[in-house]
């Protein structure tokens, strides 16, 4: 989602378009400027392809001229069957010459690199560098026009009515995000301690209260008697993108916050397990780092669920030390 929305800052989208999303991931575009309405999809609602049909022939009764399909999904796929459908349909229904007659729809769908991603995944270093995925927010740049420059602003969350604690005021913090939906991309909570410790910068823990790694972190830090702020589990996502923007940097798991930090101006230092850069999800900005083990099984996917290692398992992060990530983060920050 927070990828995609580079095709909003292209020239060709300049004026206002309606987008469709997950209802899920619908508070990270509302009140973009950009979008006119924001359709919200309620997929978790149930009601299995009935829903779908229903909510298409919605879309469809718009009248839209272009669609821009960014996911490449299932659901999306259907939608274009289904616009097909209709629109043949319509067309043989209408009368010869009538002005019932709907211009051919333009639809484009953006690129998932699967060669390109399944080649890297399963050649690994063996895959030639050339042919490595692009930065898919170049792709989805690309795929509305753009020059593929253009890269995603979510500036519209920052919330000017979120007051901001006292500790934080004057900015001089870091955000550290620990956790993952994926525990296979996690790293734990005593190394990121480790890593607080040496540099010694301001921590603010970020996370939900359902993340057990930012929890963790939160009380090693009071247990150590390390200066720190909570704010796992307090936050909308306003506030949280609030708090992103004023950081000094933002460290982290490959997850959706550290792409929310980039694209609300702050830099990153995203920590890498068993995904890599050259998948296509890799840090945007130029002041960006990131931070992983030279291993000939990485990458072995992009969500880190299995790990085929015969010994050593999880290798990855587990043997990801504390001093390693140290090494990235003064060369960058400190020098």
């Amino acid at each position: 989602m927070i990828l995609s929305s580079a095709s909003l800052q292209t020239a060709n989208l300049a004026e206002c378009v309606d987008w469709v999303v997950a209802e899920e991931y619908a508070a990270v575009l509302r009140g973009h400027p950009r979008i006119g309405k924001l359709w919200e999809y309620r997929r978790r609602a149930g009601g299995g392809f009935l829903s779908w049909y229903r909510f298409a022939r919605t879309l469809w009764l718009e009248g839209y001229d272009e669609v821009y399909d960014l996911h490449g999904s299932l659901r999306t796929r259907t939608l274009r069957i289904l616009f097909a459908l209709w629109n043949l349909k319509k067309k043989s229904d209408a009368s010869v010459g009538s002005s019932e007659i709907k211009k051919k729809l333009i639809w484009k769908t953006a690129s998932k690199q699967r060669l390109r991603s399944w080649g890297f995944i399963l050649f690994k270093k063996l895959w030639p560098k050339r042919w490595l995925s692009r930065l898919q927010v170049e792709v989805f740049a690309r795929t509305v026009g753009g020059t593929g420059s253009e890269r995603p602003d979510l500036s519209h969350l920052l919330s000017a009515e979120f007051q901001v604690p006292e500790e934080l005021l004057d900015g001089q913090y870091v955000c550290v995000m620990p956790g993952s939906n994926w525990p296979g991309k996690t790293w734990a909570a005593e190394k990121y301690l480790a890593l607080i410790q040496e540099i010694g910068f301001f921590p603010v823990v970020m996370g939900t209260a359902a993340d057990p790694e930012s929890r963790k972190l939160v009380n090693l830090l009071q247990t150590a008697e390390l200066p720190h702020y909570s704010g796992v589990g307090k936050w909308t996502l306003p506030e949280v993108a609030s708090v992103l923007a004023g950081a000094v940097l933002t460290v982290g798991s490959d997850t959706g916050l550290a792409l929310l930090s980039e694209a609300v101006g702050t830099d990153i230092l995203v920590i890498y397990g068993p995904t890599a850069p050259g998948l296509g999800f890799e840090p945007w900005r130029s002041g960006s780092r990131t931070a992983g083990l030279d291993l000939w099984c990485r990458p072995c996917g992009k969500i880190g669920n299995r790990c085929y290692r015969m010994s050593r398992k999880h290798h990855c992060l587990r043997g990801l030390t504390a001093n390693r990530v140290i090494e990235v983060f003064r060369k960058r920050w400190l020098t």
